[in-house]
């Protein structure tokens, strides 16, 4: 059976290359009606055309061909639900030629944050809606019939038709208005040639601000009313980022403006349609007073992020979902240049290792991890792959003639659809290097090598040998992978020397390292596989880091391939915590965040073991040195980063028990609730949290105070983290009501779960939750995108029992819930991981902490 056969597609008899869509939305009712115009060419004569259509009553079909004028009515419209299709029966057979479809139609404004749906917010103490989009993957279907498949591309005529006062907003700017009756029509500029999952209109109330790039592209943020300055720090970053990406891409942006709107109710982090983004509001607005620096790095990253898609998406799409890495993973990539042109002293492609090279490979470990290209059939599993593997295993490739390439490729298939082997070829071409034979490895296989490196008796000659790297510490044999080996010594820590290898093992000769104090494999953390060292090698790192003579990449992939070893059962836990305590004169924000996301796992998985006390001293005993130089207040003379680490190292302190970090914390919440005290963003999440977590009934009701009185999203949101920290059963009970409430967005519901699942008794309980709400869970979250799988990864990978993933396993072979069949078979792997982390080390941590942090102490 052919690729394309396998997969749910349309007929290709009948194709459509230009739509003409007009929608009224009834924000009352919260239905729509609709009536559209489809410009197709018949390819072969037939009396059936299908169309995609989910949750769409079709009135009245019929079909004119050009050349002749007749008009041929539809005499049946029969809906294939599980296929999400209309199936359309005309009388006799349409000619091939020409022909142009004429539907009307109505629809539900739906409240699933999918296709066209409604979104609540409130204005002079007044609950209203506004109407927006969410299209990609495969919601387009829910607001017009269409072929809604990415290499299926159109020419897109919007009309929208919406009360006088609302602001209405779509790819297009508007080329004509007119008023009637107390409704505005307005009709938009045709659109490029674009796939379906890019369409977006958005009508609402709004204020904005607006700049223009050099190339008089002109750039608005739509804000709540009210709130135009919180658009301020994202149009800086949307017209300097436009302008590095015209240059970076060699290609001019090809619209003549971009809008980005903040969406109250959002399910994912923001959409990349063609010149109308969207955004949650944490992703795009920020408060000159009352935003923290941590909000505004992502703010930054998410707008650089969908800026990138504008090109690498919008105007060359992938050919099937299966190249959806194509989108996502350079969009990462390349939003990560524009980020360190725009703000450099963030020392992002520092963060970049640590924020998604290192988050891949955690999923990629596992053996329920997919490609990179990995082929999908339906609706459900093209929701599915949106996951860290497409977007950050994706972006872990190098930049080898890579601007080159990329325009090469930008150029050859603009408004038009390519596949993975369409940009090997042009970066093969840039660059005279088989792109495609390196890169086949990565991209179309599931996981990674781990490179095993041992000492000789020769110095310069050491045994290197690679096999899967798999969390489960399984070895499995097949797989090959065309590894780049780059190597750095002490003896020229600036040179970086580089060795194919391709064998199961072997020899390799490592130049000009004789003598040397110590080498660093996979110098820089360029390639995409975990290094194993032979312990005398890896005894001769901890010198080069605890005095900094490794540069921070390395320092921070030295500790993740510890840690990840011990996971895998392949090193002792004991020698990653001891390696942890090298890190102690380190002063590079990224690396220390690094290793606290690694000690905090660790903490997570012992939470129930005896010693967990010692532990916590262990953690609080490496952050305090740092934690005490940097103070709780900001000095005139920080930078950027030392103020997240100053956030950092005092959250690992109260986390882990540090009595003075805590009272500090209470002191300040009351002076903070008095009224008494201005506080940094960053530093206030922190202050709620460590309250909450040992504060009582009275604590808990200040922070839902707070979140109560805030009209800030970002505020509300860092009182909702808040109100999971505590570890006492009453606490936790009314911070699961509290999430499930009205009061809370269905898109936050998770964001408050999470924190719940950081203490022991507050992921059992969020567990329980999930299983005793679960009919009303589903409901609510699962048909909108992402949201239940998030949900469900939260409420269950923390785990660390074999008895635990039983228990997870058998509720689930009871539900159906496609789009998370993968988030479940990763958080059992995870779970069973954990079990055996914690089995296979429980003695020897023991051991290690009764030698370095007696309970005596």
């Amino acid at each position: 059976m052919s690729e394309k056969q396998e997969r749910v597609l349309l007929p290709e008899s009948v194709k459509p290359s230009q739509y003409h869509i007009h929608l009224t939305p009834d924000l009352k009712n919260f239905t729509f009606h609709g009536s559209m115009l489809i410009d197709v060419q018949v390819k072969e004569a037939t009396d059936t055309i299908q169309l995609h259509s989910q949750e769409i009553k079709i009135n009245s079909v019929a079909i004119t061909a050009i050349s002749s004028s007749e008009k041929f009515k539809a005499t049946e419209v029969s809906y294939d639900e599980g296929e999400e299709r209309a199936i359309i029966k005309f009388a006799s057979a349409i000619q091939p030629g020409h022909a142009q479809i004429d539907i009307d139609y109505d629809g539900i404004l739906n409240d699933k944050m999918k296709g066209f749906y409604r979104a609540k917010y409130t204005l002079n103490g007044e609950q209203r809606h506004m109407a927006t989009t969410q299209f990609e993957p495969t919601g387009a279907r829910k607001a017009f019939p269409c072929w809604d498949e990415p290499a299926v591309k159109a020419i897109f005529n919007i009309t929208l038709t919406f009360p006088e006062h609302l602001t209405g907003l779509s790819n297009m700017d508007p080329v004509q208005e007119s008023v009637q009756n107390g409704l505005k029509t307005v009709k938009y500029a045709p659109s490029p040639i674009m796939s379906t999952y890019l369409v977006a209109f958005v009508i609402g109330e709004f204020d904005h601000v607006e700049g223009h790039t050099k190339d008089n592209v002109r750039v608005r943020i739509y804000t709540p009313v009210g709130k135009k300055e919180t658009g301020l720090f994202s149009l800086d970053v949307a017209i300097k980022t436009l302008e590095f990406f015209n240059e970076y891409y060699g290609i001019p942006y090809p619209l003549t403006k971009m809008d980005k709107v903040a969406v109250p109710d959002f399910s994912a982090g923001a959409m990349e349609n063609w010149g109308l983004v969207t955004y949650r509001e944490t992703a795009l607005l920020i408060d000159p007073k009352l935003s923290g620096l941590t909000s505004k790095t992502r703010v930054a990253y998410v707008v650089a992020h969908e800026l990138a898609h504008q090109w690498f998406g919008n105007l060359v799409t992938m050919e099937w979902w299966k190249e959806l890495w194509l989108n996502e993973g350079f969009a990462t990539f390349v939003g990560t240049q524009a980020i360190d042109h725009i703000f450099p002293e963030w020392k992002v492609w520092t963060q970049f290792i640590s924020d998604y090279i290192n988050t891949a490979q955690s999923l990629d470990g596992l053996e329920s991890s997919h490609p990179i290209e990995v082929e999908v059939y339906n609706s459900a599993q093209i929701e599915e792959i949106f996951d860290a593997i497409s977007y950050n295993k994706g972006a872990s490739i190098g930049e080898a003639a890579f601007r080159k390439g990329l325009n090469i490729y930008l150029e050859r298939f603009k408004y038009s659809n390519a596949v993975t082997t369409d940009l090997w070829n042009a970066l093969s071409e840039a660059s005279g290097y088989d792109v495609a034979n390196f890169m086949n490895g990565y991209t179309k296989k599931t996981g990674y090598p781990l490179v095993t490196v041992e000492s000789t008796s020769d110095p310069s000659v050491f045994k290197v040998s690679q096999q899967r790297f798999l969390a489960s510490g399984k070895i499995i044999h097949d797989d090959l992978w065309w590894v780049s080996i780059r190597v750095r010594s002490s003896n020229n820590p600036n040179e970086i020397l580089s060795y194919d290898f391709k064998e199961k093992e072997g020899h390799i000769t490592f130049k000009n390292v004789e003598g040397s104090r110590w080498i660093k494999v996979n110098a820089d953390s360029s390639g995409f596989f975990r290094v194993r060292y032979s312990s005398d090698l890896a005894a001769k790192l901890t010198g080069p880091i605890q005095n900094m003579e490794l540069g921070p990449v390395d320092r921070i992939g030295i500790q993740g391939d510890a840690f990840a070893l011990s996971v895998a059962g392949l090193a002792p836990l004991s020698e990653a915590l001891n390696l942890a305590r090298a890190y102690v004169n380190e002063t590079e924000y990224t690396v220390w965040a690094d290793l606290a996301g690694n000690l905090a796992k660790v903490g997570i998985v012992w939470s129930l073991e005896p010693n967990s006390q010692q532990y916590r001293r262990f953690v609080v005993n490496v952050f305090s040195s740092i934690g005490n130089k940097l103070g709780w207040d900001a000095k005139p003379e920080d930078t950027d980063l030392q103020k997240l680490l100053r956030v950092t190292a005092l959250a690992q302190l109260g986390n882990n028990g540090d009595s003075a970090t805590i009272e500090e914390a209470k002191r300040r919440f009351k002076e903070l609730v008095a009224g008494r005290l201005e506080m940094p963003a960053d530093i206030r999440a922190l202050v709620y949290k460590l309250t909450v977590a040992h504060g009582g009934h009275e604590e808990f009701d200040q922070v839902v105070d707070i979140y109560r009185k805030t009209d800030l999203h970002e505020e509300k949101v860092r009182a909702l983290r808040a109100l999971g920290a505590s570890d006492r059963h009453d606490l936790i009970a009314r911070a699961l009501d509290f999430i499930m409430s009205s009061e809370v967005r269905s898109q936050d519901f998770f964001v408050g779960l999470h924190p719940l699942t950081q203490t022991a008794p507050g992921r059992v309980a969020a567990w329980k939750f999930l299983q005793d709400r679960w009919v009303e869970i589903e409901k609510t979250l699962g048909d909108s995108a992402g949201l239940l799988d998030r949900t469900i990864g939260y409420a269950t990978s923390t785990f660390a029992s074999d008895e635990r993933a039983d228990e997870i396993e058998n509720f689930f072979k009871t539900k159906s819930v496609p789009q998370a069949e993968r988030t479940i078979r990763q958080s059992l792997e995870a779970v069973r991981a954990n079990s055996r982390w914690l089995k296979n080390n429980r003695e020897g941590v023991a051991k290690w902490l009764n030698d370095n942090f007696p309970n005596s102490q």
